[in-house]
C-alpha cells in the first residue's frame, strides 16, 4: 500500500514515520529510506546490521517495505523481539498505538490528509469488539499471508503478540486480528498461563 506521495512533496521524518507505520505506506518508507541512508540499498544494510546488534538471528531483510523477495525473512520470535525493542522508543510507541493521522499541509496536499490505522480499522469493523489491543501493524503479501505485530494489555499487563501466514487475503475475515482477540479472550480468561 501506498500514500500516494508526489514528487516534490515535502515531510518531516516524523510523518514518514507515521505513512509507514499508521497504512504501511511503501512509498513512504523508500522516500524515508533514501533520506536517511542516502538509497534503500544503504537503509537496508544499516536494518541487517541492527538485526545483527538485536540478536536476531532468523532475520535478514532485503527492502524496507516487506514486500516479498526470497531473501527477506524473519521468523515470529524475532519480529516480537524488534517490536519489544522498537516500543522502548516513545516515538514509535506513540505512532504505533494511533488509532489515526493527519499530516502537516503541503503544496501537493493543502489539507494534509488523514491515515487510518490498518489494524484498528479491521477492528472497528468486527462487532461488539472491547479489545485490549493497544496497537498493531498489519501486513500481506500472497506468500507471507495475513500477519500482525501487536501489543495488547490484559489485566494491567502488556504482551507482544505476531501472527504470521494466516490463511486468506483483504478480501476475507482478518484471521490475523481474530487470532490476536482470541489470545486476549484466552489471557483474560486465565486459559493461557504466562
Amino acid at each position: 500500500s501506498q500514500v500516494y506521495l508526489e514528487e516534490g512533496e515535502q515531510m518531516t521524518v516524523d510523518e514518514l514515520l507515521k505513512c509507514v507505520t499508521v497504512v504501511s505506506g511503501n512509498d513512504a518508507a523508500v522516500a524515508m529510506a533514501e533520506y536517511l541512508a542516502g538509497s534503500e540499498t544503504a537503509f537496508v544494510e544499516q536494518m541487517n546490521r541492527r538485526a545483527k546488534e538485536l540478536g536476531l538471528e532468523n532475520t535478514r531483510f532485503a527492502n524496507c517495505t516487506g514486500l516479498h523477495d526470497p531473501d527477506h525473512y524473519a521468523s515470529a520470535a524475532d519480529l516480537a523481539q524488534l517490536l519489544d525493542a522498537a516500543l522502548n522508543n516513545e516515538i514509535f510507541r506513540q505512532v504505533f498505538t494511533s488509532r489515526s493521522y493527519t499530516t502537516s499541509p503541503t503544496a501537493q496536499h493543502p489539507q494534509g490528509f488523514t491515515m487510518y490505522s490498518s489494524m484498528f480499522s479491521l477492528l472497528d469493523k468486527l462487532p461488539g469488539q472491547d479489545s485490549e489491543l493497544l496497537g498493531g501493524k498489519t501486513g500481506y503479501t500472497s506468500q507471507a499471508g495475513l500477519c500482525l505485530a501487536s501489543l495488547m494489555e490484559v489485566d494491567g499487563r502488556e504482551y507482544i503478540l505476531v501472527t504470521t501466514g494466516a490463511p486468506g487475503d483483504h478480501t476475507t475475515d482478518p484471521y490475523h486480528l481474530l487470532d490476536a482477540l482470541e489470545v486476549c479472550d484466552q489471557l483474560r480468561s486465565g486459559i493461557l498461563n504466562t
